[in-house]
């Protein structure tokens, strides 16, 4: 009996996310979006639209993190089928790059450092109401990482961007590697 409760329970706590996660879909078909942010995949990011103050917070692989400023300008081009995204910081500056592809109904995004001939290929697509951009990287330690990077609490004036990594192809992951909250500038 004691078998038969402990595998039942084991059962339970791993089958919850699965169930969970059916549920969360489930939710998503049938709610429209609300909000800044509405089910036309390829609007889904006209809220970045305009100039920002951008507070980031970066974890180190110490568990460290390091915080600084930037200034990010986001404006489309080619009637609104490419957007562009430029960001300035003290100790970086780099261009993002986005453009719809209504066939596969998701973003192809690229972002560039300056100075930098690397470009990761990067899709993006709205997943429960949430833009939500993937791809995969080199980390420290020459390991491949899963990249999903989400953008969050969206209002008219501020947003956050949380890059989480996986290390073990999705099993885990690090939240919030990369972190920072936007704030619409006045004026």
């Amino acid at each position: 009996m004691k078998k038969l409760f402990t595998g039942a329970a084991l059962f339970c706590v791993l089958s919850a996310p699965l169930f969970a996660a059916d549920k969360q879909s489930a939710a998503a078909e049938n709610n429209a979006c609300s909000g800044i942010v509405t089910e036309a995949a390829d609007r889904m990011y006209d809220f970045k639209m305009g100039n920002w103050d951008i507070n980031w917070r970066n974890k180190a692989g110490s568990g460290t993190f390091s915080e600084f400023t930037a200034v990010s300008t986001v404006f489309s081009k080619m009637d609104g089928d490419i957007l562009i995204d430029d960001q300035v910081a003290e100790t970086f500056k780099g261009i993002t790059f986005r453009t719809y592809d209504a066939g596969k109904k998701e973003w192809v995004v690229r972002w560039l450092p300056a100075g930098s001939t690397f470009a990761p290929n990067i899709s993006a697509k709205l997943e429960n109401c949430v833009p939500v951009e993937r791809h995969e990287q080199m980390a420290r330690g020459g390991k491949m990482a899963k990249v999903r990077t989400s953008f969050t609490n969206i209002t008219a004036d501020r947003f956050e961007f949380h890059q989480d990594w996986s290390l073990d192809e999705g099993e885990t992951w690090i939240e919030d590697v990369l972190y920072y909250e936007a704030v619409r500038q006045k004026g």
